[in-house]
């Protein structure tokens, strides 16, 4: 994980995003950015297979049909 950005490279998104927030939201926020970031990276990670996922391979009637 990285480290946060510094103050004043943040404030510069926050502003160039058109955000406004109380000094201390943005402070919580900037120090939450690096994990924004990796969960982030997560998502774009390709998907497992449908057939490797549990929903699709239970069947509740055992497979009766």
């Amino acid at each position: 994980m990285t480290a946060p950005l510094p103050p004043q490279e943040f404030a510069l998104l926050l502003r160039r995003a058109g955000v406004t927030l109380p000094a201390a939201e943005a402070e919580a926020l900037r120090l939450a950015h690096p994990r924004l970031q990796a969960m982030l990276e997560a998502l774009r990670d390709p998907p497992n297979a449908p057939a490797i996922e549990p929903a699709f391979a239970f069947q509740p009637d055992g497979g009766r049909r």
